[in-house]
């Protein structure tokens, strides 16, 4: 790759295409990045540090009871997937369309309904902000 001198522009083309109709292109160009006056290499900041990382979410087998439970709210194909504070995540094969519900560990309340169930575009809050653990 051919090094661009300091302080040269740089031009990125764009396309856009919409559908079946004709595409349209636009032409951008980005400012070169700030210089100190003591040097002519360009300044940059490290990007900022992240806060944290996200809880590991559990997946211990839940007892007997909450199994039953999960089948008896969700249907036979759903099952406790992994715990995440006080929201649990319940995978009614997902793999295969099937519904992701986040709901609340105490009441079996549905927080968000996710995975195949957003294929009609009825996905609601997935993943829930109260789900702080890492998603796949």
């Amino acid at each position: 790759m051919k090094a661009c001198r300091a302080g040269a522009p740089v031009v990125l083309l764009l396309v856009v295409a919409y559908g079946c109709r004709e595409s349209s292109t636009q032409s951008l160009v980005i400012a070169p990045l700030a210089t100190s006056s003591a040097s002519a290499e360009p300044t940059t900041s490290a990007p900022p540090a992240a806060t944290s990382a996200p809880t590991p979410a559990t997946s211990a087998a839940p007892s007997p009871a909450l199994a039953a439970k999960i089948k008896s709210t969700f249907g036979d194909s759903c099952h406790f997937e992994r715990a995440c504070g006080k929201l649990l995540g319940i995978d009614c094969d997902s793999a295969v369309d099937g519904p992701y519900y986040y709901v609340k560990a105490d009441t079996l309340e549905k927080v968000a309904s996710c995975g195949g169930y957003c294929m009609g575009g009825r996905c609601t809050n997935c993943p829930p902000k109260e789900w702080t653990c890492a998603t796949y």
